[in-house]
């Protein structure tokens, strides 16, 4: 009988201390929509209760870190008491939006939390949290990838010179007369970085330059240049100023000219080339290719001279080599750039205008033009104003200090005369009395 009595005291005291277990299962998650979260920005939390079985009612609170500051939550707060929708409702979500104010790890978590399951009988709760990094942008920025390196780089069917290497920027190849195109290729080292410049590129005869950035992720960026050559059948080399240069021989090739000039053609070397012409100011210009494959229009005309164009509103020039007597003294030539283009002009120390000597493209005219640095404007420039004014009132004090200065000489010599003419008067009385005398 003890034994028996033993035996239920021991299957009692068991049950008391057995785990208690619950009948179903259910899960608060919590996820976020950045993992990197920058100083002054926000970033959204969703937090979702979900079970296997049907779900009743529940309560829990969201716990947000002091670097995390609250500004909306879809249920009104950070603590949640709510209920399904419907019998069979298995999950429901919430969204919080919070403001990074600081640098650092942050986290938003669950705790305590209580779940009934629609039967009213309570389910086991695991609860979720999600941490993600607050930053500045600088030191996000410093996290970035400075690697802006090509790992390969190649023309489909063509070999570079040189061999590539991805500290060698520059490489040429040179094509057959005929090839109107060719594909570049390049893989980059990093992932995180980015390539232009690759595909189809189009050719012309002779010198065709192609550049390939690779931009970092940082943003600093690396060109690769690829130099092509199309060889001519019949190339027309010319040099100007030491430099040589490849006619442009294809219209579709030519740099476009301003509504002022029109197409013709001329021949240089024997050979008929496209050109433009400006009837008013019987001005031609050919297109030149530079070894790096620029094209530029100048001025033919037997010889070649670079062709610069201005153009303002309804105003367009040629700057012209200007005679400098034509200015006074106030004036000293500089370089000035102007939409792109640098030429010669003239300016006043502190003022904002220079003066321009242009031919006008469209009446054939040649000017003095004044150009405001400021508004960017050009305008004829009229040579009788205030700074001829001032030169000849300049003259005038001159004239006048010098008829003064005529006036006091003549005054000087005069009063010099008198003296001397009475000095020889007491002389001749004074030899008088000595003949007397004796």
């Amino acid at each position: 009988m003890k034994k028996i009595n033993l035996f239920l005291s021991f299957i009692i005291f068991s049950l008391l201390f057995i785990p208690k277990t619950y009948a179903s299962n259910a899960s608060i998650s919590v996820t976020a929509n950045k993992s990197r979260v920058i100083v002054g920005d926000t970033v959204v939390v969703t937090v979702k209760i979900s079970s296997s079985d049907n779900l009743g009612s529940w309560t829990f609170d969201v716990s947000a870190s002091s670097n995390l500051t609250l500004v909306s939550s879809s249920f009104g707060g950070l603590y949640v008491r709510d209920v399904v929708d419907s019998a069979t409702q298995k999950s429901k979500t919430y969204t919080y939006t919070f403001k990074a104010n600081k640098s650092g790890s942050a986290t938003v978590s669950v705790k305590n939390s209580t779940v009934y399951g629609y039967d009213e009988a309570k389910m086991s709760v695991s609860n979720g949290s999600k941490t993600f990094t607050l930053m500045t942008q600088q030191e996000l920025e410093a996290t970035y990838s400075k690697n802006n390196n090509l790992k390969s780089l190649s023309v489909e069917g063509y070999t570079l010179t040189p061999n590539f290497k991805s500290d060698i920027l520059e490489y040429n190849l040179e094509v057959e007369n005929g090839v109107e195109s060719v594909k570049i290729l390049a893989t980059k080292e990093d992932n995180t970085a980015s390539i232009s410049g690759i595909g189809i590129v189009n050719l012309t005869e002779g010198a065709n330059s192609f550049s390939v950035n690779v931009t970092a992720q940082n943003g600093s960026v690396k060109t690769y240049k690829i130099n092509i050559t199309v060889k001519e059948l019949d190339p027309i080399i010319v040099s100007v100023d030491g430099n040589d240069f490849n006619v442009i021989r294809k219209i579709d090739a030519m740099p476009t000219a301003s509504i002022y000039y029109e197409a013709t053609t001329v021949k240089i070397n024997d050979i008929e080339v496209p050109a433009y012409i400006n009837a008013t100011t019987n001005i031609t210009l050919v297109g030149l290719k530079d070894i790096s494959g620029n094209t530029q229009l100048y001025v033919y005309d037997g010889n070649f001279s670079k062709y610069d164009e201005l153009t303002f509103n309804q105003l367009s020039i040629k700057p012209l080599s200007m005679d400098e007597s034509l200015l006074n003294f106030n004036y000293t030539k500089e370089k000035l750039e102007i939409n792109g283009k640098t030429i010669l002009a003239y300016k006043k120390e502190g003022s904002d205008f220079y003066l321009i000597y242009g031919l006008n493209l469209e009446n054939g005219k040649s000017n003095l033009y004044k150009y405001d640095t400021l508004e960017n404007t050009l305008q004829r420039y009229e040579q009788i104003n205030i700074d001829n004014t001032l030169y000849l009132i300049i003259i005038a004090v001159l004239f006048i200090v010098l008829l003064i200065s005529y006036i006091v000489f003549i005054i000087l010599i005069s009063r010099i005369n008198k003296k001397n003419k009475k000095f020889l008067e007491n002389t001749i009385v004074n030899m008088e009395s000595l003949k007397e005398v004796n």
